[in-house]
């Protein structure tokens, strides 16, 4: 599925997303995904991309930012998403080199060891990871966890991915509760100019790490730094499984040879997004809203993000 990218607006030097409209008249729930023509076997599940699709909400009223809690005074940095919930460094002149953060994963609510309630008799899934890209470029470089209720089957796993290339199920295994750290690096160019990279995700709980190989990501810009809980994309967005709050870290990027906490890199270079269903752009409360990220904590280290609604 071909990626729409946000526009970036020189004139006012906002990050922005495409036209609402036009998004959802053609709004990929029934678009395949890399080919594949039906959910994976419910004991290995995966996704076939980690994409940002813009929602095309653009940035919230001032109204609307206010009865959503964003933080900041400036509308144009409280942004909508059908998939994303979390903060984004962005800024077109960055150069992001590296991306850290720590956060436990959560139980999903009413669970049992192996099954959770399926309401919907459907595939539902919430995805927390950070990476590299994926605001204004075609690419994302991210590494996460995820937490799925695939028809009534609980399933936590590992993951890493090089959109538009799939994502890669990690070798091992995580639970609920367990804490977790990552990074994704930007090792430089290869041979011919092209930018690799190379992730890494640990269990803390469990003392298991592992390192993806490098990879080379045509397209790559380095322009944004993100820390996220998603809704994936597979067939059109998944129901995002409900569970306690994502809680974020040790957030911080490395960008331009300067490292820094989420907060160090400015505040008209920080971006909150809000994750929202189908109906948000026509009534823009709370009631269609999907996740919520709080403000920065007071060291500007994380933040936590709480489910509101399933979606999509």
């Amino acid at each position: 599925m071909r990626v729409r990218e946000l526009a970036v607006i020189a004139a006012v030097g906002v990050l922005v997303f495409a036209m609402v409209g036009t998004y959802l008249m053609n709004a990929p729930v029934h678009e395949s995904a890399k080919g594949v023509a039906s959910p994976p076997h419910p004991g290995s599940p995966t996704h076939f991309g980690h994409p940002l699709i813009s929602a095309g909400t653009g940035p919230l009223s001032p109204a609307a930012a206010i009865s959503l809690s964003c933080p900041y005074s400036l509308a144009s940095q409280c942004l909508a998403s059908y998939n994303w919930g979390g903060y984004v460094v962005y800024n077109s002149s960055y150069s992001v080199t590296k991306v850290v953060g720590t956060w436990f994963i959560p139980v999903i609510t009413g669970s049992t060891s192996t099954t959770c309630p399926d309401i919907q008799k459907t595939w539902d899934s919430n995805s927390i990871w950070i990476g590299i890209d994926g605001a204004s470029t075609p690419t994302v470089e991210q590494t996460g966890t995820s937490s799925d209720c695939f028809y009534g089957q609980t399933s936590y796993y590992a993951w890493y991915e090089f959109y538009p290339s799939g994502s890669v199920q990690v070798p091992i295994t995580v639970s609920p509760g367990d804490k977790i750290t990552a990074s994704v690096l930007f090792t430089g160019n290869n041979a011919t100019g092209v930018p690799t990279f190379q992730t890494t995700i640990t269990d803390v709980t469990t003392a298991k790490t592992f390192t993806s190989p490098k990879t080379a990501v045509p397209g790559a810009l380095r322009e944004s730094a993100e820390w996220i809980d998603e809704s994936p994309y597979y067939l059109g967005f998944l129901g995002l499984t409900k569970m306690n709050q994502v809680n974020f870290t040790g957030a911080s990027a490395t960008i331009g040879g300067v490292s820094g906490v989420i907060s160090h890199w400015g505040t008209h270079n920080v971006y909150w997004f809000v994750m929202v269903d189908y109906n948000f752009p026509y009534s823009k409360t709370i009631t269609y809203v999907k996740a919520e990220p709080t403000v920065l904590y007071p060291t500007g280290t994380g933040f936590r993000v709480t489910w509101v609604s399933d979606g999509p």
